[in-house]
C-alpha cells in the first residue's frame, strides 16, 4: 500500500479467520455494504505438505466470515475468491463452464470447493447476498515473486537493469489461463452488483505456455528471446548478445502440478457486461515496465 500510495486512505484492522468470535465483532462493528472474502493458504504444493492448515484457512475460515454475516450483518454482500483448481481434471482439452464436473486433486482444491459449497449453502439456506467467483489465474505487477510470472518479469528487469546471472524455471511447457488480476477485480465488483447471488468463473479463456510468457517477457524488455535444447537442457538467450537469460532446473518440476485448464467466462459476460481480461501481451509489457522502473529506482523489495 505504501508503493501504491493508500495507506492513508484504509483502516487496518487485526483479524485473524480462525477465531469466529473476532470476526463476529469485527463484522458487528464495521456492518460493511460489501465484504472480498480474498484470504487464504493459495500454494498447491504446501496444501500436501499441510493439508489440516489449508482446510482450517480455507474452508472453516470461510464458514467462520459466512456465520459472522448470517449473525450480525446480513444485509452484507460477500464475494468469496474460489479457484480454477476446484475442477482439477475436468474436462481437460475444453474450455470449463459452470456446469462442468468438479474433480479437486489436492488440498488446496478439496478445500476451496468446500468453502464454494459453504457459499452456496448460505446463499440458499439463510438467504445471504453470498457468491463465489472461480478464479483461474491472474496476474499483475503487485503479484507476488513465488509466482512464476513475477518471478519471470522481476528477473527479466534485473538482467536488463543489472545484468547478473540467468535464472532458473520449471516445466516450459506447463500453461495456464492468465488474465488481468485488475481487470478480474473488476468482474468481483460486478458480481456484488447482480440482483441475484450466483457463482460464476472469471477467465481470460486463452492457454498460454511458460515458455511464451517468458519469451514475451523477454521481449518486452528489448532482448531477442531464443530457445535452444530440450526438456532440462533448455535455455532462453538474447540473440543479440548470445547472453543466457534463463535455463530450466528440475528443481523446480511439481509433482503435482495442475494440468492446463481453460476457463468460459461467457456466463459473466452476459449477466453483468464484464469485458473480460485484456490481451496477455499488455499485461506482460505492463509487469516488466513496472518491474524495470522498481530496479531502476532501488524498490526491489515489492
Amino acid at each position: 500500500m505504501d508503493y501504491l500510495g493508500i495507506t492513508d486512505q484504509v483502516h487496518l484492522v487485526e483479524c485473524q479467520l480462525n477465531e469466529a468470535q473476532n470476526l463476529i465483532q469485527l463484522l458487528q462493528d464495521i456492518k460493511p455494504d460489501a465484504v472480498f472474502h480474498l484470504a487464504g493458504e493459495s500454494f498447491v504444493a504446501d496444501s500436501f505438505k499441510y493439508p489440516g492448515v489449508t482446510l482450517d484457512v480455507n474452508t472453516h475460515g470461510t464458514l467462520n466470515v459466512l456465520e459472522a454475516i448470517r449473525l450480525v450483518s446480513p444485509s452484507t454482500r460477500l464475494f468469496c475468491a474460489s479457484s480454477s483448481e476446484v475442477f482439477g481434471v475436468s474436462g481437460l482439452g475444453k474450455a470449463l463452464t459452470e456446469e462442468a464436473e468438479f474433480r479437486p486433486a489436492n488440498p488446496y482444491a478439496i478445500s476451496k470447493l468446500s468453502a464454494l459449497h459453504f457459499v452456496r449453502l448460505y446463499r440458499e439456506r439463510y438467504g445471504l447476498f453470498a457468491c463465489s467467483g472461480i478464479l483461474f489465474n491472474h496476474e499483475g505487477p503487485l503479484r507476488g515473486r513465488s509466482f512464476v510470472t513475477r518471478k519471470i518479469t522481476h528477473n527479466i528487469a534485473r538482467l536488463k537493469v543489472e545484468g547478473g546471472e540467468p535464472f532458473d524455471l520449471g516445466d516450459l511447457d506447463a500453461a495456464r489461463d492468465w488474465g488481468a488480476a485488475d481487470d478480474y477485480v473488476r468482474a468481483m465488483c460486478s458480481m456484488l452488483e447482480m440482483e441475484q447471488a450466483v457463482d460464476l468463473i472469471i477467465a481470460s479463456g486463452k492457454l498460454t505456455k511458460v515458455r511464451d510468457f517468458l519469451s514475451r517477457a523477454a521481449a518486452s524488455a528489448g532482448f531477442d528471446p531464443v530457445f535452444e535444447g530440450s526438456a532440462e537442457n533448455e535455455i532462453c538467450i538474447d540473440g543479440l548478445s548470445g547472453k543466457v537469460l534463463a535455463r530450466v532446473s528440475p528443481k523446480y518440476y511439481r509433482p503435482q502440478d495442475t494440468p492446463p485448464m481453460l476457463g468460459d467466462a461467457s456466463k459473466i459476460k452476459s449477466l453483468t457486461g464484464w469485458s473480460g481480461s485484456r490481451s496477455l501481451e499488455l499485461l506482460v509489457g505492463e509487469m516488466v515496465d513496472a518491474d524495470i522502473t522498481r530496479w531502476k529506482n532501488g524498490l526491489t523489495h515489492v
